[in-house]
């Protein structure tokens, strides 16, 4: 038997006879350890197939209809020149554009694909389908291509089809491919499908986004202020990445409009000259419609796909789109679905306070790859520009998701009732949880003292940031539990939440660190939370199921060869449940809400397996295509202070569920029958910290 250790993917390779099997190293986020597991040896191959977005983007009906109308009109207006039409597909995927082009008469069609596994498939489909011979895929990025004989095009092309773009437009590198395409592997007076794209952005005052970018201060529930957030948390810029979410799925009452939709940048494909090659900026002189503070722009772009602009593929939210103009009644869900291209968040710099009718200048900078914006008055207008970055720790060592737990203001309620039922002078408070700042709200209680196990580098930094900042003397963070008195520790809270937490029950973590603390926890210790329990409900998705549906046949072409090896990979290392924001995707409840099980978080220990046997009886038309899967925490095991994971109003048959925004539920895709029974089994291995589910 020969072992090999790569250190590149941190994985051993066991060749024994003529199998060949993969140990990949997995961290088990319940356990708070890694672990080997014995995969397929292609694993990695497997994984990047099975998390491609290429299913997703296929299943978007609109976009497929407007590229080929686009390609259309592109191929026959050539041909009208009396010219030939070659065509060049470049980022081709499946093959499913170039086929389009072979179907409206194409004269030639060379195809680019970078990602060897879907290349190899793409020459699959493009056979499958009668094409194999008129289509040519060459497994190369575009930038790599050569021109002239022996080349990889003996000639250059007059009609570009692409589709690179993402939630930024230019995040995938549009603006390099078009730029190299235009000036290396395109005649001069070429057509590109899509012919240009519109950038668009809105300024708006949201607190229910901004809590997504800061730290507020916390106060009692009487109005005290408790911990106040360090001035360079504050006045922190704050990050320049993207936060891409479905915009359309915010509540109107969540934001008001500042500044209305304006256009910020147009890109020309088929002309280099209209767009810098390394980074722009555009001034946008804009007057507020409303009074208040701008905090947030929301951006999105549409593509303009012919030369006459007729054809437009717009990824506007609802209350934006173009189809607005014919249907004034248009809704969050009635509009085209995509979660390959959703709607981008940017934190402005700085808020800014704004009058209406005031006149002001909106700043959107970019480089290659990304945005940033800026609102200024016109006498504050100034050259530079520069892209926002983190300068006080927050950004980086914090998800958005979580820091929008941190300020979520109904949690922390709860959190503080718990702390002020039980904290007196007497109580000695340890909090295991990472980035837990609301803890220190116990140092003002008047705790004797507060402890906290050290997290990593940069929460611990920002903990030190806190405890400064509000001269908190009796509160000493410990790099583990052995420096704790032996039955010293008479109160212990925990979120849960930790840095390696995907799904809901992931913050079981806390309990296997309560049994560590055993001996540092006095006889009459309280701990919060006390219990958790693991629900669940039948739902059906809007369109949520699309990301793991077959493709079947797109626009009448078999993509069979595709679906193989997505469900292929897919079945070799996918699991059962996987982790959703379930509030950006609209489902409906299709039955009562089960409980699998509940487990007292003092009494839980490692020695035990947990299972049970849930039949969810599904109720109204049967149109269900999912499990939805949550964790309640209960606090104090009063039922009055209940953290929850899943949906914040009780869920009714037949009415769309309304899930909480600052976690990811499970998920798991079922089979679309008339079955009125759906049959769980549930097996949680406390020794091996692993949790599994079945479905019927």
């Amino acid at each position: 038997m020969l072992f090999k250790y790569c250190f590149k993917h941190c994985k051993l390779n066991v060749l024994n006879c003529r199998i060949m099997s993969v140990f990949t190293q997995k961290l088990n986020p319940i356990l708070g350890e890694s672990g080997w597991e014995s995969q397929d040896e292609h694993y990695d191959f497997h994984q990047e197939i099975a998390r491609s977005s290429f299913a997703d983007m296929l299943h978007d009906t609109e976009r497929n209809q407007k590229y080929y109308e686009a390609i259309k009109l592109a191929i026959n207006k050539m041909h009208s020149l009396g010219r030939p039409a070659k065509v060049l597909d470049i980022g081709t995927g499946t093959g499913l554009l170039s086929m389009m082009a072979v179907k409206c008469g194409a004269d030639s069609v060379i195809a680019c694909e970078s990602f060897s596994p879907i290349a190899d498939c793409a020459k699959k489909v493009v056979a499958l389908n009668g094409f194999g011979d008129r289509i040519r895929i060459i497994n190369k990025q575009s930038v790599d291509l050569t021109v002239g004989e022996g080349g990889d095009l003996v000639e250059k092309a007059n009609i570009l089809v692409s589709e690179v773009f993402d939630t930024e437009l230019i995040g995938e590198g549009a603006i390099i491919t078009f730029n190299h395409a235009r000036l290396k592997l395109l005649e001069d007076d070429c057509i590109v499908v899509p012919s240009s794209a519109l950038v668009y952005a809105q300024v708006v005052e949201t607190q229910w986004a901004q809590n997504w970018n800061g730290f507020k201060d916390l106060y009692s529930n009487d109005g005290e202020l408790l911990v106040q957030a360090p001035l360079d948390i504050k006045n922190c810029p704050g990050s320049s990445a993207v936060h891409d979410i479905q915009l359309s799925q915010l509540p109107p009452s969540s934001f008001k409009t500042l500044v209305a939709p304006h256009l910020v940048a147009r890109f020309d494909w088929d002309q280099t000259s209209s767009y810098t090659y390394l980074g722009d900026t555009h001034v946008i002189p804009v007057k507020a419609i409303s009074d208040g503070i701008a905090q947030v722009v929301f951006m999105w772009w549409e593509l303009i796909m012919d030369t006459k602009g007729e054809v437009i593929l717009s990824c506007a939210p609802y209350w934006a789109h173009p189809l607005r103009k014919s249907n004034t009644n248009l809704t969050n869900l009635s509009i085209p679905w995509r979660d390959h291209w959703m709607q981008a968040l940017y934190y402005l710099p700085k808020c800014k306070s704004v009058r209406r009718d005031q006149d002001l200048s909106l700043v959107a900078c970019r480089d290659q790859f990304s945005w940033w914006f800026y609102l200024e008055s016109h006498a504050e207008t100034q050259n530079n520009f520069a892209m926002p970055h983190c300068e006080c720790g927050l950004h980086t060592s914090h998800s958005r998701t979580k820091i929008g737990m941190m300020n979520d203001n109904i949690r922390n309620k709860k959190y503080l009732s718990v702390l002020e039922k039980f904290v007196n002078a007497d109580s000695v408070v340890l909090f295991v949880s990472d980035g837990f700042y609301l803890g220190l709200a116990a140092a003002k209680l008047g705790a004797k003292k507060v402890f906290y196990l050290k997290d990593n580098y940069f929460s611990t930094s920002l903990l030190e940031k806190c405890i400064k900042a509000n001269n908190i003397t009796n509160c000493e963070i410990l790099q583990n539990c052995d420096s704790l008195k032996p039955k010293n520790v008479n109160f212990v809270m925990g979120q849960p939440h930790f840095f390696t937490s995907i799904l809901p029950w992931d913050g079981l973590f806390f309990s296997y660190m309560l049994q560590k603390l055993r001996g540092s926890l006095s006889d009459n210790c309280v701990i919060a939370p006390k219990s958790v329990s693991i629900k669940g409900l039948i739902v059906q998705f809007h369109d949520l199921q699309k990301i793991r549906l077959p493709l079947g046949l797109v626009e009448e072409f078999n993509m069979k060869p595709f679906d193989e090896l997505i469900l292929s990979s897919s079945s070799k290392c996918d699991d059962k449940v996987e982790a959703q924001p379930l509030w950006e995707y609209p489902c409906i409840a299709q039955s009562a809400v089960k409980e699998f099980v509940n487990l007292n978080l003092e009494t839980l220990t490692d020695a035990k397996t947990y299972d049970s046997s849930v039949k969810f009886q599904v109720e109204g038309d049967s149109n269900y295509n999912g499990v939805a899967l949550w964790t309640d925490w209960d606090l104090d095991g009063t039922s009055k202070n209940v953290i929850t994971t899943g949906p914040i109003i009780s869920p009714e048959v037949g009415q769309w569920i309304q899930w909480d925004m600052h976690t990811r539920q499970g998920v798991h895709f079922l089979k679309q029958d008339k079955k009125k029974t759906i049959t769980s089994q549930f097996h949680f291995n406390a020794q091996e910290g692993k949790i599994n589910f079945s479905f019927s």
